[in-house]
Parts: structure tokens; C-alpha cells; sequence
């Protein structure tokens, strides 16, 4: 599995460097700005919101032009990621999405949320430039750096006794049989603010896409970004009890990015 992680980063670096090729060379990328007299601008910032095949992100980007046609990009976001076997039940089927009446929401065999942090570098590259009045400026990007997955315990509320009298807050603890994994016993989630005894795993990250930016002003940006990233953990991240764990992540993602250009 390692190698197959090292291969999707490579294969995420190489579609960059085939788009550097085939850039203009330094007196075309001088001629093309001369004639569309176009304003380099030297630096932008821009916040991005994503929904991920596995969850969501939200972050900032920061870009610093080298020419007209090729930036340098440093990124950092926040994630959190759904394991695709996790689904939200209630044993009160009229207590709605965030449990009105006492008993919320659970997934049954979850036993940690993983998010994660995010820091990469990389390139962005112009490959379509909008038309003079109106229309899209097509950019296309790749980034790498490192991951913290971050490991907040997840947390039940559970019958202390078989007439459900008592109520007690738990966690998945292998060594206690403390009602966690018997569906009868469950009464429900005990939320987000219970549990803060937090886990960590470090990691590698790589992302690739498109930002179409249709955005009418020129120093500002207004885009969607689409593309594909992967993370890889030293180590099996624990999201699941009853499910197999794993340590490479894949995803898609879709998004909206607004910012300015200085």
C-alpha cells in the first residue's frame, strides 16, 4: 500500500511538469503580455469551501507569481473525513437530525472522528486566459505537504442497567464491556462537546484540479475548483471498531474559492 501512495504522488507531480513543457517560452510569455496588456499581479489570496467524496474542507491559499502564466501556491486547510460504512441513526425516529427531544443521532461502531490539518506548496498554471469582456480564466494547480490527523474519541450514551433508568457517557474501550457495541444499550450520540482526549497521526498529502474563475473583475477571485487529493498515514487511522481501518485516503472534491489579487 505504501507504494502504491508514493506512486499517486508521483503521477500528481508528473501532470504539472507535462503543463510546464508545454508553456510559452520567455520571449512568447513577454510578447503574449505586451499585446493583451495585461496587469501581472504579484500576489492573491483566496478562501476555498469543498465537499469531498468523504467529507468536507475548508482552508485559504496564498500565491506569489513567478511569471504571467505560473504561480507558486501554499495552502492550508482544515478537513474532516466520513468513513463510507458510518451512517447516522436514532432509536426515537421522531427526535429529527439533531435529537429536539433528549435523544440524538448515532453511528453505530464509530470510534473516532478524524480531521485533519494540511499544509502544501506547489504550482498553479494558467492554461485559458478570459476573454476581453466577459468569461472564464481557466488555472490549473498541484500541491504536496504534510497531514495531522487530529482523533477525537467518539462518545455514547448508553443505559447503565437493563430498565434504562441510568443513563452513563462511554467510549469504544476494548477492554470494557461497558454496552458501547450492543445496539440495545445504546440510547444515543453524547455530541460533539463530550470527549477531548485527542489522538494524532502524521502524515503525507497531495492534491491536483482546476480553478475556473469567471469572476467579471480582474483583481478579484471568484472560481470553481474541482480536482482530486490523497492522504497517507504512518499508520492505520482507527475511525471504525467493526470495520476494516486503513491509512491511505483517496477523495474528489468540488468547490467555491473567492479572494484578491494585489
Amino acid at each position: 500500500m505504501y507504494r502504491i501512495f508514493i506512486l499517486s504522488i508521483l503521477s500528481l507531480i508528473a501532470l504539472p511538469l507535462m503543463a510546464q513543457n508545454m508553456s510559452p517560452d520567455p520571449g512568447e510569455r513577454r510578447l503574449t503580455r505586451n499585446i493583451a496588456n495585461e496587469i501581472v499581479y504579484e500576489k492573491s489570496w483566496a478562501a476555498h469551501m469543498r465537499l469531498r467524496s468523504d467529507g468536507w474542507q475548508v482552508g485559504a491559499e496564498f500565491t506569489k507569481a513567478r511569471n504571467y502564466f505560473r504561480s507558486t501556491i501554499f495552502q492550508v486547510d482544515l478537513a474532516e473525513y466520513k468513513h463510507p460504512k458510518q451512517t447516522r441513526q436514532s432509536k426515537d425516529p421522531f427526535g429529527g437530525i439533531f435529537g429536539n427531544n433528549g435523544i440524538r443521532p448515532f453511528v453505530y461502531g464509530k470510534q473516532n472522528s478524524l480531521f485533519t490539518l494540511h499544509g502544501a506548496i506547489g504550482q498553479k498554471f494558467l492554461i485559458a486566459e478570459r476573454a476581453r469582456r466577459n468569461g472564464i480564466m481557466i488555472n490549473y494547480h498541484y500541491a504536496a505537504g504534510v497531514s495531522l490527523g487530529i482523533l477525537k474519541p467518539y462518545f455514547l450514551r448508553v443505559c447503565a442497567n437493563v430498565n434504562c433508568s441510568e443513563l452513563e457517557v462511554v467510549t469504544y474501550d476494548p477492554g470494557s464491556d461497558n454496552y458501547f457495541l450492543d445496539y440495545n444499550f445504546i440510547y444515543g450520540g453524547a455530541g460533539f462537546g463530550t470527549g477531548w482526549r485527542l489522538g494524532f497521526r502524521p502524515g503525507l498529502h497531495a492534491k491536483t484540479g482546476f480553478q475556473f474563475d469567471w469572476s467579471s473583475q480582474d483583481d478579484f477571485i471568484k472560481a470553481i475548483e474541482v480536482g482530486i487529493s490523497a492522504d497517507g498515514y504512518f499508520g492505520k487511522v482507527p475511525i471504525m471498531v467493526t470495520e476494516d481501518n486503513k491509512f491511505l485516503f483517496f477523495n474528489a472534491y468540488v468547490g467555491f474559492a473567492f479572494g484578491k489579487k494585489n
